[in-house]
Order: C-alpha cells, then structure tokens, then sequence
C-alpha cells in the first residue's frame, strides 16, 4: 500500500503557524467524519490523511489568518 508523505515543511512556507495547521487538519477530518464530501482522495482514506491533503493542495485555508498575525514573532 502506497502511504501519502506529509511535507510539513511545505505546508510552513504556505501556512506560517505550525500550532495552527494540526488544529485545521483536526477540525477538516471531524468535518469529513461527519459526512462532509472530501476533495481529494488518498491511498488509505483516513480522515486525516485526506485533510492534509486538502491542506497541501490548496482545498482548504485558515479562515481567519489574520488573527494568527499577531502570533508570529518580530524577531530582528
């Protein structure tokens, strides 16, 4: 069985607030449990799996980035 490799590192340069992408990939799998319709499909069809997906494609954002701002350090 093929595995689907998460690319964190990535998902970084996209998403700057690495507490924020497992709270969003938590909240898109519970979605997807709840019969939400998945955009994407992968090798093994967890929830989770399929919510990093999402996230790595583009499928799904944080809504409200601009709250997350102020989290980030003004390092010098």
């Amino acid at each position: 069985m093929s595995r689907l490799v998460i690319q964190y590192d990535k998902l970084l340069e996209k998403i700057p607030y690495k507490y924020a992408i497992p709270i969003v990939v938590a909240k898109r799998a519970e979605a997807i449990n709840d019969f939400a319709k998945p955009f994407v499909t992968t090798p093994d069809n967890y929830s989770v799996s399929i919510a990093f997906k999402e996230l790595q494609e583009g499928y799904i954002r944080i809504k409200n980035e601009d709250i997350l701002r102020i989290l980030l350090p003004d390092v010098k």
